[in-house]
Protein backbone atom coordinates (compact mmCIF):
# COMPACT_ATOMS: atom_id res chain seq x y z
CA UNK A 1 0.00 0.00 0.00
CA UNK A 2 3.12 2.34 0.38
CA UNK A 3 2.80 2.71 -3.79
CA UNK A 4 -1.22 3.82 -2.97
CA UNK A 5 0.03 6.25 -0.42
CA UNK A 6 2.52 7.84 -2.62
CA UNK A 7 0.32 8.19 -5.71
CA UNK A 8 -2.25 10.12 -2.74
CA UNK A 9 0.35 11.92 -1.25
CA UNK A 10 1.12 13.36 -4.89
CA UNK A 11 -2.38 14.16 -5.38
CA UNK A 12 -2.56 16.42 -2.27
CA UNK A 13 0.39 18.30 -3.44
CA UNK A 14 -1.07 18.89 -6.58
CA UNK A 15 -4.78 20.22 -4.78
CA UNK A 16 -2.76 22.17 -2.74
CA UNK A 17 -0.73 23.57 -5.68
CA UNK A 18 -4.45 24.68 -7.27
CA UNK A 19 -5.70 26.34 -4.09
CA UNK A 20 -3.44 29.88 -4.70
CA UNK A 21 -4.88 29.58 -8.18
CA UNK A 22 -8.31 29.65 -7.20
CA UNK A 23 -7.43 32.44 -4.48
CA UNK A 24 -6.82 34.36 -7.35
CA UNK A 25 -9.15 33.50 -9.85
CA UNK A 26 -11.46 34.22 -7.21
CA UNK A 27 -10.13 37.54 -6.59
CA UNK A 28 -10.29 38.06 -10.32
CA UNK A 29 -13.56 37.46 -10.49
CA UNK A 30 -14.53 39.87 -7.85
CA UNK A 31 -12.29 42.62 -9.44
CA UNK A 32 -14.18 41.53 -13.04
CA UNK A 33 -10.54 40.51 -14.37
CA UNK A 34 -11.52 38.54 -17.19
CA UNK A 35 -8.15 37.77 -19.11
CA UNK A 36 -6.72 37.06 -15.49
CA UNK A 37 -9.27 34.50 -15.20
CA UNK A 38 -8.74 32.67 -18.47
CA UNK A 39 -4.79 33.02 -17.27
CA UNK A 40 -5.92 31.16 -14.30
CA UNK A 41 -7.90 28.44 -15.79
CA UNK A 42 -5.30 27.93 -18.53
CA UNK A 43 -2.43 26.87 -15.72
CA UNK A 44 -5.73 24.88 -13.89
CA UNK A 45 -5.83 22.86 -17.45
CA UNK A 46 -2.34 21.63 -16.90
CA UNK A 47 -2.64 20.99 -13.23
CA UNK A 48 -5.84 18.86 -14.07
CA UNK A 49 -3.77 16.78 -16.83
CA UNK A 50 -1.16 16.15 -13.91
CA UNK A 51 -4.32 14.82 -11.66
CA UNK A 52 -5.69 12.58 -14.52
CA UNK A 53 -2.29 10.88 -14.40
CA UNK A 54 -2.43 10.02 -11.32
CA UNK A 55 -5.55 8.94 -11.21
CA UNK A 56 -5.29 6.51 -13.87
CA UNK A 57 -2.31 6.02 -12.05
CA UNK A 58 -3.98 4.65 -9.02
CA UNK A 59 -6.91 3.33 -10.76
CA UNK A 60 -4.21 0.82 -12.40
CA UNK A 61 -2.27 0.02 -9.03
CA UNK A 62 -5.65 -0.76 -7.81
CA UNK A 63 -6.71 -2.74 -10.84
CA UNK A 64 -3.50 -4.91 -9.91
CA UNK A 65 -4.19 -5.24 -6.56
CA UNK A 66 -8.05 -6.62 -7.50
CA UNK A 67 -9.37 -3.58 -5.91
CA UNK A 68 -10.94 -1.70 -8.72
CA UNK A 69 -14.38 -0.74 -7.64
CA UNK A 70 -14.16 0.02 -4.13
CA UNK A 71 -13.89 3.32 -2.50
CA UNK A 72 -10.97 4.50 -0.85
CA UNK A 73 -12.60 4.00 2.98
CA UNK A 74 -12.95 0.47 2.28
CA UNK A 75 -9.32 -0.11 1.08
CA UNK A 76 -8.40 1.39 4.27
CA UNK A 77 -10.62 -0.89 6.23
CA UNK A 78 -9.63 -4.05 4.63
CA UNK A 79 -5.84 -3.05 5.93
CA UNK A 80 -3.51 -4.35 8.42
CA UNK A 81 -3.70 -1.88 11.18
CA UNK A 82 0.23 -0.89 10.68
CA UNK A 83 -0.64 0.31 7.34
CA UNK A 84 -3.94 1.41 8.03
CA UNK A 85 -3.16 4.17 9.65
CA UNK A 86 -0.88 5.44 7.89
CA UNK A 87 -3.14 5.20 4.69
CA UNK A 88 -5.88 6.86 6.72
CA UNK A 89 -4.16 9.69 7.91
CA UNK A 90 -2.12 10.43 3.75
CA UNK A 91 -6.00 9.81 3.10
CA UNK A 92 -7.40 12.58 5.52
CA UNK A 93 -4.82 14.96 4.11
CA UNK A 94 -5.93 14.07 0.62
CA UNK A 95 -9.87 14.15 1.30
CA UNK A 96 -9.12 17.46 2.93
CA UNK A 97 -7.10 19.24 0.17
CA UNK A 98 -10.02 18.14 -2.33
CA UNK A 99 -12.70 19.52 0.13
CA UNK A 100 -10.48 22.97 0.20
CA UNK A 101 -10.60 23.02 -3.59
CA UNK A 102 -13.76 22.42 -4.28
CA UNK A 103 -14.92 25.00 -1.72
CA UNK A 104 -12.90 27.56 -3.54
CA UNK A 105 -13.80 26.27 -6.97
CA UNK A 106 -17.06 26.63 -6.56
CA UNK A 107 -17.11 29.85 -5.14
CA UNK A 108 -15.27 31.16 -8.29
CA UNK A 109 -17.77 29.20 -10.17
CA UNK A 110 -20.85 31.18 -8.94
CA UNK A 111 -19.34 34.73 -9.02
CA UNK A 112 -18.23 34.52 -13.00
CA UNK A 113 -21.34 33.25 -13.63
CA UNK A 114 -23.13 36.34 -11.97
CA UNK A 115 -20.89 38.05 -14.04
CA UNK A 116 -21.08 36.26 -16.96
CA UNK A 117 -25.04 37.02 -16.39
CA UNK A 118 -24.24 40.66 -15.83
CA UNK A 119 -22.39 40.52 -19.39
CA UNK A 120 -24.93 38.98 -20.87
CA UNK A 121 -28.41 41.68 -19.43
CA UNK A 122 -25.73 44.34 -20.57
CA UNK A 123 -25.43 43.32 -24.14
CA UNK A 124 -29.38 42.63 -24.36
CA UNK A 125 -30.04 46.20 -22.95
CA UNK A 126 -26.93 47.41 -25.41
CA UNK A 127 -28.71 45.39 -28.50
CA UNK A 128 -32.22 47.02 -27.54
CA UNK A 129 -30.66 50.41 -28.34
CA UNK A 130 -30.02 49.76 -32.04
CA UNK A 131 -31.26 48.66 -34.95
CA UNK A 132 -31.01 44.88 -34.48
CA UNK A 133 -33.83 45.51 -31.96
CA UNK A 134 -37.13 43.41 -33.39
CA UNK A 135 -37.82 43.42 -36.90
CA UNK A 136 -36.45 47.09 -37.32
CA UNK A 137 -33.77 47.71 -39.94
CA UNK A 138 -32.30 50.80 -40.79
CA UNK A 139 -34.29 51.46 -43.83
CA UNK A 140 -37.67 50.38 -41.90
CA UNK A 141 -37.18 53.19 -39.47
CA UNK A 142 -37.92 56.88 -40.86
CA UNK A 143 -35.30 59.45 -41.35
CA UNK A 144 -35.59 62.97 -42.19
CA UNK A 145 -35.30 62.93 -45.97
CA UNK A 146 -38.37 60.39 -45.90
CA UNK A 147 -40.76 62.71 -44.61
CA UNK A 148 -43.39 65.26 -47.31
CA UNK A 149 -43.31 68.36 -47.15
Amino acid sequence: MKELCDILREMTALFREFLPLEEEKLKAAQRKQVTFIEDCMGKEQALLLRIRGLEQKRESFLGKKGLQGRTLREIIAEQPEEEKKELAEVFEKFSNAVKTFSALNGEAMKLIQINLHELEKAAKEKEGRSYGKGKETAESIPHLTDRIV
